[in-house]
């Protein structure tokens, strides 16, 4: 969307509202859209280690605090727009890959790992290297990358929705993920913004409904918690571990600056180049090292966020930095960690299939819509999501004579569907430059034809 498209914003960047009832309207809409990466706190990382009852209840208030802790600080000295921070599968994968190879206790290092991996993006940042990632970062890559979140994810929402068995939650999980696909297509105006909230709250209920809420677990907390720095110790992490959460948020990192990019241009707010580095720069410190301190996955604004703005056609910050501090206020509440700890496994998984669908068509169309999408480009896709993802799925056996580090990344989908679709794109595959006046005739002449010049024009 061009500025054409800003200037119809109900509310651009910078905007405040003009009324007491937009400011409580569209700051109460951003709390409910707050909502949708609890689940991906919980359903990746909080399920994936295993944890239960009340570590798992304090692990869901730390979840909502760095959210929005993260939001708040990107909104008002990082990228300065209206993106919500949450769980990036990119690092939550990592966690739960470095628990398959290592174990809990490996795993739970993590935390720290990304401590210190933040602080080397955030060096980086200052450097400006991280702006180099563009001239790698293509539409064929975002596009896999995309397609490959929402298969992962997939894969961990029909797990929770059938970790009952075949049996009444599994069809109520499955009935829930069509409802939630049905109202993001056929919501209109605040409901259409909302779908993953409203599938949330109807889950509950029926759970209650069917008895199988555990109260129990809500009344196991106090009435105000604080989130507690390093929940897991403070020891030094291995360096293979630190290793590979580097290169894992380098990745993650990747993943941000395409996610910022399009939302600026969706609201003709084109980052500067010190804008790319402030948002780095807390994209390190705050949404790694404070995250990773507090025993939450690492955060990273939401690809989501351009979704949000084209249905509600809100984009300013004024709104979303009201709901961050909102959010702020209800992680020092135990009976809201409780109340989300609590939340049924059939319910979350029915949000994660929801939302995979989503994610396997915004990834096919961003690479269909780059340009042209020819037999070179289906192959390197194709290839790439493939190999990526069986070898997530390889046995153990598979990977007990392979280092650590290696065994990490191979078990997570996201980086190596990364790492694969560059270096087929740009080394294995590289489109050459052609000398028209040598060939006029390849397939890759024929996607790039010369353009017409005047007689004194220089061919290029």
């Amino acid at each position: 969307m061009s500025s054409n498209s800003a200037n119809k914003l109900v509310y651009g960047p910078d905007d405040t509202p003009r009324t007491k009832r937009d400011a409580i309207l569209y700051s109460a809409q951003w709390i409910m859209i707050m909502f949708y990466p609890v689940v991906w706190g919980y359903s990746i990382v909080g399920k994936g280690l295993g944890f239960e009852g009340q570590d798992l209840c304090l692990y869901m208030t730390r979840v909502v605090f760095v959210i929005g802790a993260s939001t708040l600080l990107q909104a008002l000295f990082g990228h300065r727009l209206a993106m919500i921070s949450g769980p990036n599968i990119i690092p939550s994968l990592a966690i739960v890959a470095a628990c398959s190879v290592g174990g809990a206790d490996y795993a739970l290092e993590s935390f720290n790992a990304f401590i210190i991996a933040g602080i080397i993006v955030a060096i980086l940042s200052a450097l400006g290297i991280m702006d180099k990632i563009g001239s790698v970062w293509t539409p064929i890559v975002s596009g896999a990358m995309i397609l490959m979140v929402g298969l992962s994810t997939s894969t961990t929402g029909v797990s929770l929705v059938a970790s009952d068995g075949f049996s009444m939650p599994f069809a109520l999980g499955i009935g829930l993920a069509l409802f939630c696909g049905w109202l993001s297509i056929k919501g209109r105006g605040l409901i259409a913004t909302v779908p993953v909230l409203i599938t949330i709250v109807i889950g509950y209920l029926a759970f209650i409904a069917l008895g199988k809420f555990d109260w129990g677990l809500v009344a196991s907390m106090p009435v105000f918690t604080i989130p507690q720095l390093f929940p897991y110790g403070i020891s030094l992490p291995p360096i293979d571990l630190i290793v590979t959460m580097t290169v894992v948020t380098i990745f993650a990192s990747a993943n941000a600056y395409g996610n910022v990019e399009g939302y600026s241009e969706i609201v003709d707010a084109k980052q500067t180049e010190r804008e790319h580095r402030r948002t780095f720069t807390i994209f390190g410190l705050i949404e790694h090292c404070l995250t990773g301190a507090l025993g939450a996955p690492p955060t990273a604004p939401y690809g989501e966020n351009l979704g949000f703005v084209l249905l509600t056609r809100v984009a300013s910050r004024f709104f979303l930095i009201c709901a961050s501090i909102a959010c702020i206020a209800m992680s020092f509440f135990g009976t809201i960690g409780g109340v989300m700890a609590a939340m049924p496994e059939s319910v979350a998984g029915a949000v994660l299939i929801g939302v995979a669908c989503t994610l396997i068509g915004i990834g096919a169309r961003t690479m269909v819509q780059a340009g042209a999408f020819n037999t070179r480009e289906i192959f390197i896709v194709g290839f790439s999501v493939f190999l990526a993802l069986g070898t997530s799925f390889l046995p153990d056996s598979f990977f007990s004579e392979t280092p650590r580090l290696v065994s990490t990344l191979l078990k997570n989908p996201v980086i190596m569907v990364i790492i694969l679709t560059v270096i087929m794109e740009q080394l294995v595959m590289r489109k050459p430059q052609c000398r028209y006046a040598a060939d006029t005739t390849s397939t890759a002449c024929a996607e790039n034809p010369p353009r017409i010049t005047n007689s004194t024009d220089e061919t290029k």
